[in-house]
């Protein structure tokens, strides 16, 4: 599959403030990689990560605003084909000191994340995950969205059941 078509692809998940310079990794099969280019995949479990770069403007901003950066951003851009736009839930900021009141949010997002996220790209996005991050989850299905300023990432992963 081409690269720059994975990419755009995987930009119509996010919200317009989360602007992305490229294409980092993908953590998925064949199948699960379809239903993100096409919304095809039936009657099984799809589960898996994409990995994009954040873009360095976004950054400043983020370092700049904080989780003021996100107000409002819990609308993709656009929707895989057939669908609707995804919705998210409010953002939330996450760090190594404030990681305490959301335990339940940090397991959850962790265990979707070694889901489909390839072994190289785990040790950069732990290390980020503890400088800080912030995170939403799609309110249609068991999708998550993580900025990670530090590693000036971005990963949406998901686990859905056929």
């Amino acid at each position: 599959m081409n690269r720059v078509r994975l990419y755009h692809r995987a930009q119509q998940l996010l919200p317009e403030a989360i602007q992305t310079a490229g294409l980092r990794g993908l953590g998925m099969s064949a199948g699960q990689l379809r239903y993100l280019l096409f919304g095809l995949l039936l009657s099984h479990e799809s589960r898996g990560a994409v990995v994009l770069e954040l873009a360095r403007h976004v950054v400043a901003a983020i370092q700049r605003e904080g989780l003021g950066y996100f107000e409002g951003a819990t609308r993709s851009r656009g929707a895989l084909a057939g669908g609707t736009p995804s919705y998210y839930e409010a953002w939330r900021h996450l760090s190594s000191g404030n990681q305490d009141g959301h335990h339940a949010v940090c397991a959850e997002w962790m265990g979707v994340m070694d889901d489909g996220v390839l072994p190289g790209e785990r040790r950069v996005l732990d290390a980020a995950w503890h400088d800080d991050a912030y995170l939403t989850r799609d309110i249609g299905r068991d999708a998550w969205l993580a900025v990670l300023p530090a590693a000036a990432l971005v990963l949406y992963s998901w686990r859905d059941a056929g």
